[in-house]
């Protein structure tokens, strides 16, 4: 499926160790000067490092589609799982190529801003609150920046020559990945998510409270989703609980899950399930046995299965 597979590992963060590009042209047509032009079938494996739900997930991503000044980009089908939406890491679905902007959240998230020279700087939004971005050096095609605002702290590479954000780290949820792999002419399936938005985020009970329920209204454009049920179990991982989570979906699908949380457990534990049929009245219901904070985000978006530019 790949026609050309350079890979290249990556060490940490800043370390002056870069993917290197899926041939010289490419690379030569590249700069810091200008957003890259993607190409159908462009493909990445990232290692992803979420570090509070205490795992770490390997995925390939892969161009679909290009327009004016966007790109679309997917996920081989067995690299992708539900569970990235709410993690809101790697790069997925509709990108704004001039400020390499992806939906996290209510808003898309202005990662960059062109040209990338020392010294640029420019503001966005990231999980609802406001950074101020400062290109703090160049390297050759690659840029590195630091986002900083609101309890929020980011660290970015971005390398033209790959046409990625190689390397990123948020520290306030603790969200990293970084590019292992860059390559073109990728042919195989891939699933292309498209118009990514949230569909609605629903906490639990309240403080002193072991039970609550909720019925909310999904009205967005995508027919399909992804639901996280998810326990904030941060700041109290020393306390074991138990915790219940049911979704009923508006065709009456059930997902549901128990959490028995023991010391030493992640941070955040999440459950996550893809639905097809997302539009409509959904019933959330939490049952609590714990300090733990319970939490439902279902995103949604448009979905097809093809070959790239299918």
């Amino acid at each position: 499926m790949f026609s050309t597979a350079v890979l290249a590992a990556m060490a940490g963060l800043g370390s002056g160790c870069g993917a290197e590009s899926a041939g010289e042209e490419i690379a030569s047509e590249r700069s810091l000067a200008s957003p890259p032009a993607l190409q159908v079938g462009e493909w990445w494996t990232v290692e992803l490092d979420p570090e509070l739900v205490g795992a770490t997930f390997e995925t390939t991503l892969v161009v679909t589609h290009v327009g004016d000044g966007t790109a679309r980009i997917g996920m081989t089908p067995e690299s992708f799982r539900d569970d990235f939406l709410v993690l809101h890491i790697p790069v997925l679905g509709d990108v704004e190529l001039e400020t390499f902007a992806w939906r996290v959240m209510w808003d898309d998230f202005e990662a960059l801003r062109f040209p990338l020279e020392r010294g640029a700087s420019w503001t966005a939004d990231f999980h609802g609150n406001d950074v101020t971005a400062t290109v703090e050096r160049v390297e050759g095609t690659r840029a590195f920046i630091l986002m900083e605002g609101e309890g929020e702290r980011i660290e970015m590479v971005y390398d033209a020559a790959v046409g990625m954000i190689t390397e990123f780290r948020e520290e306030a949820l603790q969200l990293a990945f970084r590019v292992t792999g860059h390559g073109t002419g990728y042919s195989g399936p891939v699933l292309s998510l498209s118009g990514i938005e949230l569909g609605f985020m629903q906490g639990g009970p309240p403080a002193g409270e072991r039970r609550s329920s909720a019925t909310l209204d999904v009205a967005t454009e995508g027919p399909h989703g992804s639901l996280s049920l998810v326990v904030w179990n941060r700041g109290v991982e020393d306390q074991a609980g138990r915790y219940r989570i049911v979704a009923t979906a508006p065709d009456g699908s059930v997902f549901e899950h128990t959490f028995e949380t023991a010391p030493g457990d992640p941070a955040v534990l999440v459950q996550s399930f893809g639905h097809d049929a997302v539009q409509g009245g959904w019933t959330i219901d939490f049952e609590r046995e714990g300090p733990a904070r319970l939490l439902v985000e279902l995103f949604t978006y448009g979905l097809d299965e093809a070959p790239p530019g299918g």
